[in-house]
């Protein structure tokens, strides 16, 4: 049985299992997030020990030579010393909040260094107040001239207190380079997509749907039909964005309250494509529903994004 040391922790682990989920099990916070090696979000390092080929799929070579590799995709067969990739943190400023519902406040970022990103990639926001959180970005740089983030209240979480309470313009905060998966250069493959968010979730699901059908090269053959989920209606936000969307024929919405039942409506869809990608943001318990019910269906593509980045 490897053993694999993480800060100094030995933990014995099934050579059977992704390394992510055998240290995720032991307590340790490693970054997750799609589970399937596009989105390097678990990406790690190997100090010692030898790595398989499969975990390093899709890296640069650089990061290959490096030792660098996904964590999901690593079923380890030796010992081995690992540790989480340093970030590279530069400074900010908020130069902007909007309350989009009662729920969901926005904060609009300055970065002091230009940063590239894509729709679909999260950053690290440090407020320098022991607060610290892992935030999809909301904006889109080919479209937007800010980068933006949304972060929704929750009971106990004392960082969207501070983000809907105490955040103001001109704050300075730290934010580490973008991290994740490029949705729009991994899943324009298959032209019929549904798109399902839950409720914050929207901020990469939104704005990918914004990239692709601003691709001129694939948007004529798009067709994206977004659903947003939320526990009531008061929580729904974003519209105007998804009403100009829908100006397109290639574009059509849906706000829904509670859970839905999506096996039907993938046997509607699927009756007139036989292929349909499935991208689904949200928490654990949101996509692993969807998820089994695509599995039941041979020509439904899942991809999931986790909101529970450790």
């Amino acid at each position: 049985m490897p053993v694999i040391t993480v800060s100094n922790r030995a933990y014995p682990v099934d050579k059977n299992q992704s390394l992510l989920d055998s240290l995720l099990a032991m307590g340790e916070k490693i970054p997750f997030s799609c589970r399937s090696g596009i989105c390097h979000a678990c990406m790690m390092k190997a100090d010692t020990g030898q790595l398989t080929e499969r975990s390093q799929v899709g890296l640069s070579s650089e990061k290959v030579r490096e030792g660098y590799f996904l964590a999901c995709q690593c079923l380890p067969e030796n010992d081995m010393t690992v540790s989480l990739p340093s970030r590279s943190h530069t400074q900010a400023i908020i130069t902007g909040k909007q309350f989009l519902c009662p729920t969901v406040v926005a904060l609009t970022l300055a970065p002091r260094h230009p940063m590239n990103y894509f729709p679909g990639q999260h950053v690290f926001i440090d407020t320098g107040l022991q607060l610290k959180k892992e935030c999809y970005l909301a904006s889109v740089p080919s479209l937007d001239q800010t980068m933006v983030i949304q972060v929704q209240r929750q009971v106990a979480d004392p960082f969207s207190t501070w983000a809907h309470d105490s955040a103001e313009t001109g704050q300075k905060i730290s934010i580490s380079s973008p991290r994740g998966i490029n949705l729009c250069g991994s899943l324009l493959d298959i032209p019929n997509q549904i798109l399902i968010a839950q409720e914050v979730a929207l901020a990469p699901i939104l704005a990918y749907a914004r990239e692709a059908l601003n691709n001129t090269e694939s948007s004529s053959q798009l067709r994206i039909h977004l659903i947003h989920e939320a526990p009531n209606s008061n929580d729904h936000f974003g519209v105007e964005l998804l009403e100009a969307l829908s100006q397109m024929d290639q574009f059509s919405y849906a706000l829904t309250t509670g859970r839905q039942d999506y096996g039907q409506r993938l046997d509607s869809a699927l009756s007139e494509a036989s292929s349909i990608r499935v991208i689904c943001a949200g928490d654990a318990s949101f996509c692993k529903p969807i998820e089994e019910t695509c599995s039941l269906r041979s020509g439904a593509q899942f991809t999931a994004l986790n909101s529970e980045f450790s």
